[in-house]
């Protein structure tokens, strides 16, 4: 896990050298879509709990507010170790700070909150993350990032679990 947050932080670093490809340019009123799936995932509050490749998958789309501020909302399904390999979905809004607008290579922050549901219950959702969108066209992006979900739940039979998970996840993104 260590060695990922070195990674983004090498890499939001070097984005600096990295020159600016011809229509990449974030502009306000822009679409971001996305995809994006697990790739490890480390759960403080479950004994050996974790995903591996395909157990989350997500779908998400944003709006720039500015160039390098989106607003946006993620679909997120998987499998819960709270009720019994059962699935589950979140459903969050989301705010995303580019560090910079422009280039190859683009640094960003997230911070959202959302709902928990599952077949037994809802909870609450917060999401606080990081990552690098690297852009291999001048529309499309590959990223990696990594989050911190805090979240409660409550089951219809009023059982409170709380979830405290780092996941690191990489995804696709066309602008539109």
């Amino acid at each position: 896990m260590k060695a990922i947050l070195l990674i983004i932080t090498l890499a939001a670093s070097a984005s600096c050298a990295v020159p600016t490809a011809v229509g990449t340019d974030f502009s306000e009123g822009q679409i971001r879509f996305g995809a994006r799936t697990a790739i490890a995932r480390s759960d403080a509050t479950v004994d050996g709990g974790g995903y591996v490749l395909g157990n989350i998958f997500a779908l998400e789309g944003g709006m720039f507010l500015t160039d390098q501020l989106e607003l946006g909302a993620t679909a997120e399904l998987f499998k819960s170790e709270y009720v019994g390999e059962a699935n589950a979905q979140l459903f969050t809004g989301f705010a995303r700070y580019y560090l910079q607008s422009e280039g190859n290579v683009r640094p960003f922050v997230l911070i959202g909150a959302g709902l928990y549901n599952a077949e037994d219950g809802v909870g609450d959702v917060y999401r606080l993350g990081a990552g690098v969108s690297q852009f291999i066209s001048d529309r499309t992006s590959f990223e990696i990032s990594i989050e911190e979900q805090f979240s409660s739940y409550v089951t219809d039979s009023e059982v409170k679990a709380e979830s405290d998970a780092t996941t690191v996840y990489l995804g696709v993104n066309i602008l539109l």
